[in-house]
């Protein structure tokens, strides 16, 4: 048995009452893994540009600007 079959069986033993907080709960849930995901990717990018050999330093913001035409 499928751990989504499990859920479904379940669910069927709540109360309509009872579902209303496992909604929520689960809502919850899904946007706490959501953003545990995001941090996870962010992270990895950072550690990749910690790694660059080619990084470079902080521009000021003229200097960037002018890099890109584009006037201040």
């Amino acid at each position: 048995m499928s751990n989504r079959e499990k859920c479904y069986m379940i669910i069927d033993g709540f109360t309509e009452e009872q579902l209303a907080n496992i909604v929520a709960l689960l809502s919850s849930a899904k946007t706490l893994a959501d953003e545990t995901a995001d941090d996870a990717y962010c992270l990895r990018l950072y550690k990749e540009y910690e790694q660059d050999p080619d990084k470079e330093g902080a521009l000021e913001i003229a200097e960037f600007a002018n890099q890109l035409g584009v006037a201040l």
